[in-house]
């Protein structure tokens, strides 16, 4: 394995840092409940060949809602909470566009 492509744990062994690996609903469950087992997050983690931290992403996600976590890996945006942000992003841009008008009629006018 090329050393580009993979980094040496304190073991001695090689994980790849090639793509990421997706899991499962049902497979983020089944390492919970192992990390539940055995109580020591950071050896579920390296057995599984991920970092600790999405261990306790994917824990995080599981207590807030448990329906959305095993539906989808990602909780979907309704369509009006769409629309607002896209209007929302309109609206600063034309804040922003009015500013700098506002700024250039100053000079101008010799205000500022």
């Amino acid at each position: 394995m090329n050393q580009e492509h993979a980094a040496v744990i304190s073991h001695g062994e090689r994980v790849s840092r090639g793509r990421q690996r997706r899991f499962t609903s049902q497979q983020k469950l089944e390492i919970l409940r192992s990390w539940e087992k055995s109580g020591n997050g950071a050896e579920v983690a390296r057995s599984h060949g991920i970092p600790a931290g999405r261990l306790y992403g994917w824990k995080k996600q599981l207590e807030h809602g448990a329906d959305e976590y095993l539906t989808s890996g990602r909780p979907k945006k309704d369509q009006q909470v769409r629309e607002l942000e896209q209007e929302n992003q309109k609206l600063q841009a034309t804040v922003a566009a009015l500013a700098q008008e506002l700024m250039l009629l100053k000079k101008k006018m010799g205000l500022v």
